[in-house]
């Protein structure tokens, strides 16, 4: 058969199945009367772009084609169930070419496109993302900037998972460079950052994040169509438009992909547990944060079984520090601040603490716990700028006061008891602002007999 009449056939026996599909009725009540005129096919038969009839007034065939629109995910599912093919096509929806004039079909677009951008993460089960990536030609990782242990971990941890499910045509980047603490973990040198060149993918996996924002420039390599898959463990509610599994149960990001490798009945090989492990120790704290649970301590007996080096493991992600981070813990406890007689507290480094310690960013993690760990501290934040224009800042908590929903309007994320934030601000100016925002929520208002006035 020719590819011309291969093309024919598989596009009439789309529009046989989509047309039933709909005559049952989706879920959607925005979907009228819809008739499906036709269904035209790539060359590679991999796009399937279905022209429909739209029926009743202006605003109800709008509200059709949108919905529509947002069903493609779950129609081309179903149809990939009978399609005898080793790729189910993507499901395009378009108006009629008759009614194009009527319809204005790029403003209908511009609709769907900002409908989808303005729409809650449509929440996946484990099983549901794996069909995902399984549908995907073609994958591209990536997590949030200033990455921790469990970005890394969790990053090159899903990158050994994809390869191992066959996809070998896959890339990771982050923004910066990877912290060298972690850069000699297995598959750490294939990571690529921002000055590299653009790879192409057809979807987007991000890890221990699901704010486009946290992703940095890397989210500049997103086209309008990328699929989103977004994997993670934070209190932060999924970006508008994407998909993904959310599981504030788990201690870490690399806890959670453990039951995604269960799900895919993949076994986990000595080098993605090294990676998984080092996620788990950094979020945990090495299993002495609250966030510790006993499925914490059963993963991470299944991690040491494949036989990693936990002893070198430790050592190199706790313990060996630079001389430079230690210049740097001296000036922070020389900047430190009490307030409210020590139940919260600040601390900071400027360019200047930077230049003259010859540190970098990265020399910067886990030093806000210099402030949590002294005596009667609830709170307590640390703003580092390498920058003159650029401050981020780390909060930390003892979990009565949340700190990824105080970091929430300015752009942060996290945890209840640890979140983070990163401002395009001078750093006076973002301390400021921060420290007066912290100080109207936690500061103890005076008692009735403070004002001066005597009883």
């Amino acid at each position: 058969m020719s590819p011309k009449g291969r093309s024919n056939r598989v596009g009439e026996l789309l529009r046989e199945e989509i047309a039933k599909l709909i005559s049952k009725g989706l879920k959607d009540p925005r979907i009228g009367f819809v008739s499906v005129m036709e269904v035209r096919m790539s060359t590679d038969l991999h796009y399937a772009n279905v022209y429909v009839s739209l029926f009743g007034s202006e605003s109800e065939r709008k509200g059709s084609l949108v919905g529509l629109q947002n069903s493609a995910g779950w129609i081309r599912r179903e149809v990939g169930k009978f399609l005898r093919m080793r790729y189910t096509p993507e499901i395009r929806f378009f108006p009629d070419e008759t009614l194009d004039k009527v319809y204005h079909l790029e403003e209908v677009l511009e609709e769907i496109h900002t409908e989808q951008r303005q729409s809650p993460m449509l929440a996946l089960t484990l099983a549901q993302v794996l069909e995902e990536i399984a549908s995907s030609e073609s994958l591209f990782l990536t997590t949030h900037v200033n990455p921790d242990g469990d970005a890394i971990g969790s990053l090159l941890g899903m990158w050994h998972l994809v390869r191992a499910l066959g996809k070998t045509n896959s890339a990771m980047a982050v923004e910066g460079t990877v912290p060298k603490v972690y850069s000699s973990l297995p598959g750490a040198k294939r990571i690529l950052n921002e000055d590299a060149d653009a790879p192409s993918f057809d979807t987007l996996v991000i890890l221990d994040c699901s704010s486009f924002d946290r992703i940095g420039a890397i989210g500049d390599w997103i086209e309008p169509a990328t699929k989103v898959i977004v994997i993670d463990h934070h209190s932060d509610p999924g970006a508008p438009g994407t998909m993904g599994h959310i599981d504030r149960t788990q201690a870490a990001t690399g806890e959670l992909l453990m039951d995604l490798y269960d799900a895919a009945g993949v076994e986990i090989t000595a080098d993605a547990a090294q990676c998984l492990y080092v996620a788990q120790i950094t979020d945990t704290g090495g299993y002495r944060f609250s966030n510790t649970t006993a499925k914490s301590h059963e993963k991470a007996a299944r991690l040491v079984a494949t036989g990693i080096d936990v002893g070198e493991v430790c050592n190199r992600v706790f313990n060996m520090q630079p001389r430079t981070k230690l210049a740097l813990m001296g000036r922070v406890i020389a900047h430190a601040n009490f307030h409210d007689k020590g139940a919260w507290a600040d601390s900071y480094l400027s360019p200047e603490d930077f230049e003259e310690s010859q540190a970098v960013g990265e020399s910067t993690e886990g030093l806000v716990n210099l402030l949590k760990h002294v005596e009667g501290v609830k709170v307590a934040a640390l703003f580092t700028a390498c920058e003159p224009d650029k401050c981020k800042v780390s909060l930390r908590s003892e979990g009565s006061f949340d700190c990824a929903a105080f970091l929430r309007p300015y752009g942060g994320g996290g945890h209840v008891p640890a979140a983070g934030a990163t401002f395009e601000l001078p750093l006076d100016t973002a301390r400021e602002t921060i420290l007066a925002a912290l100080d109207k929520q936690l500061s103890t208002p005076p008692a009735d007999n403070d004002s001066g006035v005597g009883s």
